[in-house]
């Protein structure tokens, strides 16, 4: 189940470059036609390899914090042995930034910092306290700079602009997910002696600054739209997100964390679709 989920959050987040990467050329036809497809294409198969190098470091590093809070869906451990893991991370980062080098020289100036970050996250993510959501929602966050990277920067337009927007919203949401799925992962974390948010100001607390976080990106979601850089479908999907987030806030903490995941994808998909619909 773990090796599923993650597979899931990888192939999101290649979306999620791909929907970006979109905007910063101006339309998904652009982005689908030489020369963007072909740098694109080696970007996203760098960023898949560094992405599976991250997420399996993270189960590999989280073992013991796993087998309480949720045994059942170990990967690491379980499924795959902890010393081939431990030879596979090192592996797939080293594929990952190799093939960086063969997409252009400012996306290898960003995904070289990134699995840096990827990497020391995860080794010290359990001790970062307080700066442990912000760390990893910056990590998270990058596929803007990624995006811009794969397209040289994109063709000037009000949609690329946007992009300028959308990282505050992602950065907002992020941190309010991770927050949520520290609280849940509280009792792992605290047997693992584990310094997370949630256990530093106790989980009421930790829950209602996602709250406050979740709510307080919606604002700030809705401005491509006031500013004239998306249209009317984006703003079904930002409003149907805010709706969902609003009603999540009324929900258990399961159920809140993944209201706020399925208003990123909601965002996401809306922000796509707007995009195609416009130039057909």
């Amino acid at each position: 189940m773990s090796l599923i989920v993650n597979l899931g959050k990888i192939f999101s987040i290649l979306a999620g470059v791909f929907t970006i990467s979109a905007y910063a050329c101006g339309s998904v036809e652009v982005l689908l036609s030489p020369p963007f497809l072909d740098v694109f294409l080696r970007g996203a198969a760098s960023l898949f390899l560094v992405l599976c190098a991250g997420y399996l470091m993270n189960d590999l590093c989280d073992m013991r914090y796993d087998r309480v809070n949720r045994p059942e869906n170990m990967f690491v451990g379980k499924r795959l042995s902890a010393g081939l893991a431990g030879w596979l991370v090192p592996a797939l980062f080293s594929a990952g930034i190799v093939c960086a080098f063969f997409v252009n020289r400012w996306f290898t100036a960003v995904i070289l910092p990134l699995s840096a970050g990827v990497a020391l996250y995860n080794h010290y993510s359990k001790r970062l306290g307080l700066f442990k959501e912000a760390a990893i929602s910056l990590v998270v966050a990058s596929i803007y700079p990624i995006a811009l990277a794969l397209t040289s920067g994109g063709n000037s337009s009000s949609r690329r602009d946007s992009l300028y927007i959308f990282p505050a919203w992602f950065f907002l949401n992020i941190m309010a997910y991770e927050i949520m799925r520290d609280i849940i992962d509280s009792p792992g974390d605290k047997a693992g002696r584990g310094t997370t948010l949630p256990l530093r100001i106790g989980e009421e607390k930790a829950r209602k600054a996602a709250v406050f976080l979740a709510l307080a990106g919606i604002p700030v979601s809705l401005l491509p739209y006031l500013l004239g850089m998306c249209g009317n479908v984006y703003l079904g999907g930002a409003a149907a997100a805010a709706l969902l987030l609003a009603a999540g806030t009324f929900m258990r903490n399961p159920g809140l964390s993944k209201a706020i995941f399925i208003s990123i994808l909601l965002v996401a998909f809306s922000s796509l679709a707007d995009l195609h619909l416009e130039i057909i």
